[in-house]
């Protein structure tokens, strides 16, 4: 019952202060009898505006506790000493780490899918209205990974011909160098066939 009362006093002083206060814009001459004009102490006019801003500053917070954590992380790893309940922590302090600064990073995006999906639009240039789609990060990470393959793949085919040349004759040195150069070309195959695939499935 206490609930109910309250939230019933909290509709009326809303609704009271709702018809008897305008916090519109303030000019000179703007204050009628019966209302009282309150001038903006925000530098935002919209609650995108506020949001953006809000979103900045947590996003560099963000990077910053990643970033300690990613340090505090290595150096569990340094003084492990093989230690498997150190080590573990230290992964899970880096995974931890680096899966919260990825959301941090793309918090903005996921608001503007949901703004796209909602049909909402704004002409103020805001945070969110300038972050990139998630369909624009995966294509950028998935470029990124893709450079990462192909000088992964350049260097090991590289590894390869260097045992061919070195091998003497040793068989074994041989059939190493043939499967490094087989799962190069695999590997290279392997991320160019998910490239197209994806770039179909995308259009």
């Amino acid at each position: 019952f206490k609930k109910i009362t309250a939230f019933f006093l909290l509709v009326f002083c809303f609704s009271f202060l709702s018809a008897n206060f305008s916090l519109a814009q303030c000019t000179e001459g703007s204050a009628s009898a019966g209302n009282i004009c309150f001038p903006n102490p925000l530098s935002y006019n919209t609650v995108d505006g506020i949001l953006g801003a809000l979103l900045i500053h947590l996003q560099g917070i963000i990077v910053v506790i990643a970033m300690v954590f990613l340090v505090v992380g290595a150096l569990l790893y340094i003084f492990s000493a093989g230690d498997d309940g150190r080590m573990k922590t230290a992964k899970g302090a880096i995974y931890a780490a680096v899966i919260g600064l990825a959301i941090g990073i793309a918090a903005p995006s996921f608001l503007k899918e949901i703004y796209d999906i909602l049909g909402r639009s704004t002409a103020e240039e805001t945070l969110i209205n300038s972050a990139p789609s998630l369909a624009t990060i995966a294509l950028k990470v998935l470029n990124f990974l893709l450079s990462i393959v192909g000088v992964a793949a350049i260097i090991m085919l590289a590894a390869a011909g260097i045992a061919y040349m070195t091998a003497a004759g040793n068989e074994g040195q041989i059939e190493t160098a043939k499967k490094m150069t087989k799962w190069s070309i695999v590997g290279i195959a392997v991320a160019l066939g998910a490239l197209v695939i994806v770039k179909q499935v995308a259009s």
